[in-house]
């Protein structure tokens, strides 16, 4: 069966979308996943590669009015939540497909995720749960369930949740950046609508926030409390402009390191190659800011830089001091 699926980045995020297309390839059997380009450099270059199965979306394809209104008054970053059910109602309107699934740009697969199909069935939308460790519980802010694997069917349920969580996104906007209501109204899906699966998998999902709550081991793939990871999401990673990894601030132990990140870094490498054979002058990616150094400190002698350094220095103390050169991996 060939399982449609759409993700959302731009031109920063386009690395890590390509890594979640290739992982898509080694461990499926068929599929299709369209991309919403958040702009012009991301569409052309995505275009232009004409990558078997991964199917360009230009922003501006999905714009009405309405959507137009609601960019003019969030951050880029809000948009592309604002963006996330606009695009599954999209290829369920346009391409002619009984279910589409979204997925989180910075998300890679470790396994076959027809486990998670399986298990949601006959049922018309599912939802993963953050499993938040204890010590990192966020589900007052951040709700209960995470929008990084929501299938959705081409039915009446269906698209019903879907313009339920539209006008939910549509609340965005940037003078209330702590609110979050296109994740927390997902708390509410299994109440209020028939035929909503919550997935109980332990693998799909596995992420920053719940991986020190688990027990890791390898076997043919990386397993938490005895469950082959399905995908594990990459929460704030991104690179410095020495080269440097920041793989966020959470704390994480070498296995984790080993077992997940080590990976997703050469996962990476291996879309920058590929995307460098189409276009050798792309030079874009999720940048920190370098201000945490002291010496940038002095130079600048800004008020910015103080506080990037003190919360670099601060996550180092607390053991979340994550980042590390090119050469660890």
């Amino acid at each position: 069966m060939t399982r449609t699926y759409c993700t959302i980045f731009d031109k920063n995020y386009l690395y890590q979308g390509v890594a979640l297309y290739q992982s898509l390839k080694i461990h499926t059997d068929g599929f299709n996943l369209y991309a919403l380009c958040m702009d012009e450099t991301a569409y052309s270059l995505i275009k232009r590669m004409k990558l078997e199965n991964l199917i360009a979306v230009h922003v501006e394809d999905i714009l009405t009015t309405e959507l137009e209104r609601v960019r003019g008054r969030t951050t880029k970053g809000q948009f592309c939540w604002v963006c996330q059910p606009v695009i599954c109602q999209y290829i369920l309107e346009n391409y002619n497909v009984s279910m589409v699934t979204y997925l989180e740009a910075d998300t890679l697969f470790f396994s076959d995720p027809e486990i998670l199909f399986n298990e949601m069935g006959v049922n018309s939308v599912s939802l993963v749960p953050h499993n938040f460790s204890d010590k990192f519980d966020n589900s007052q802010v951040a709700g209960k369930f995470c929008v990084q694997f929501n299938a959705f069917r081409n039915d009446n349920i269906g698209l019903e949740v879907l313009e339920y969580w539209r006008e939910c996104c549509f609340e965005y906007n940037k003078f209330e950046p702590l609110k979050y209501p296109g994740q927390t109204n997902l708390d509410h899906w299994p109440e209020k609508f028939k035929n909503v699966a919550v997935i109980r998998n332990l693998g799909a999902g596995v992420a920053p926030w719940n991986i020190n709550g688990y027990q890791l081991n390898i076997d043919t793939a990386p397993q938490v409390n005895g469950e082959t990871v399905v995908f594990y999401h990459f929460h704030q990673y991104g690179r410095f402009t020495s080269g440097d990894h920041q793989l966020g601030n959470y704390p994480y132990s070498k296995q984790t390191i080993d077992i997940f990140y080590r990976p997703y870094v050469q996962a990476i490498r291996a879309a920058e190659s590929l995307v460098y054979s189409y276009d050798a002058n792309f030079a874009y990616r999720r940048e920190y800011d370098t201000t945490y150094l002291l010496l940038n400190v002095v130079q600048e002698f800004s008020l910015k830089a103080a506080k990037e350094y003190f919360s670099f220095m601060k996550d180092r103390l607390r053991g979340r001091y994550n980042i590390f050169p090119d050469s660890y991996f």
